[in-house]
């Protein structure tokens, strides 16, 4: 069977707690491979779309490298998200098969990909999404070289390439891939139904960009996120109405939320602050007078605080001292 496309991810050091989730999350999805590069040695139970090649960081720096003229500044693993769009022509000899290459996070869990993004999707666009964490390309010369293209007379990618710090060159719109595109009328999916965690409260409260890329909180609400044999939909309580509401998303997104793991049912399994918990009921019977346990009390709200704290004194200290 033809795959419709394929996500890259280079990847060095530990997965998370909650490794074996994200993975049967691809597992539900076999129009897409995912292809891991990595020096991980930890032994999973990988799905057959999901493919691991074990390369050490100093050979990747050298394939990395070898694409380039000019000198790439990579010395740790985080600069790699500044080289995400320029993974199509960095291992073009992966991609050779796929309608469409692209990239993930792994601090994540899919829903069902192809009911957010449809086959006339991959005809019409030519890049599918707009932030690090999911990104889809249209393989062919055109795109996979576009991050090449100049910015107000500036090979950005150059800039980026010799820089030791990341750039956030693969997200957002500061002289990034996304300026690119815009720049040069490529054609760009931008309206994806993803559930982004606002990192900044212990609660789920969802975060997304606007038109001006800044980016809006949601208000606090009762909510849950239910992951059933690779249908992720959220349940959200109206008070007001005394309903719970049903929304399917393609993907949740943990931004580095730390989670726990009080499950071992792979296949249904309910996400809450911050903890993967089994389901108490089947998600057809959960109405407004017996919604399921929505939280635990963790110290993730707290640890924000005290690290923010610290953070502002720090600064102020810093000030004082000039």
């Amino acid at each position: 069977m033809e795959k419709k496309g394929v996500f890259i991810i280079p990847y060095y050091g530990s997965f998370k707690n909650y490794h074996k989730f994200f993975l049967e999350s691809c597992g539900h999805n076999p129009d897409y491979d995912w292809l891991f590069i990595t020096d991980n040695k930890e032994d999973y139970d990988y799905p057959t779309n999901v493919k691991k090649i074990t390369l050490p960081f100093s050979e990747l720096v050298r394939l990395v490298q070898s694409k380039f003229s000019t000198q790439v500044e990579l010395t740790y693993a985080y600069k790699l998200c500044d080289l995400r769009p320029m993974y199509g022509y960095i291992f073009e000899d992966y991609i050779k098969s796929y309608q469409f290459w692209g990239h993930c996070d792994t601090d994540m869990i899919f829903g069902s990909i192809n009911d957010f993004i449809s086959d006339d999707d991959l005809i019409e666009f030519d890049k599918i999404g707009v932030l690090g964490h999911f990104t889809l390309y249209k393989n062919n010369e055109q795109v996979n070289k576009a991050f090449m293209l100049p910015l107000n007379g500036v090979q950005r990618y150059k800039e980026v390439l010799a820089a030791d710090y990341n750039m956030s060159f693969d997200e957002e719109n500061k002289a990034s891939i996304n300026s690119i595109f815009d720049t040069y009328d490529f054609k760009v999916k931008k309206d994806l139904k993803l559930a982004g965690l606002y990192t900044k409260t212990s609660n789920f409260k969802l975060t997304y960009p606007n038109q001006d890329w800044e980016y809006i909180v949601e208000k606090k609400r009762k909510n849950i996120f239910v992951w059933d044999n690779g249908v992720l939909n959220r349940l959200c309580v109206d008070n007001k109405n005394k309903t719970v509401k049903t929304e399917e998303y393609l993907y949740i997104h943990f931004q580095s939320r730390k989670m726990k793991v009080q499950t071992s049912n792979h296949k249904i399994y309910k996400l809450i602050p911050n903890s993967f918990d089994d389901l108490e009921m089947p998600e057809s019977k959960i109405d407004y007078y017996n919604f399921p346990k929505s939280k635990h009390f963790n110290l993730h709200y707290f640890r924000l605080r005290t690290h923010n704290l610290l953070d502002k004194m720090r600064k102020k200290i810093m000030r004082t001292k000039r």
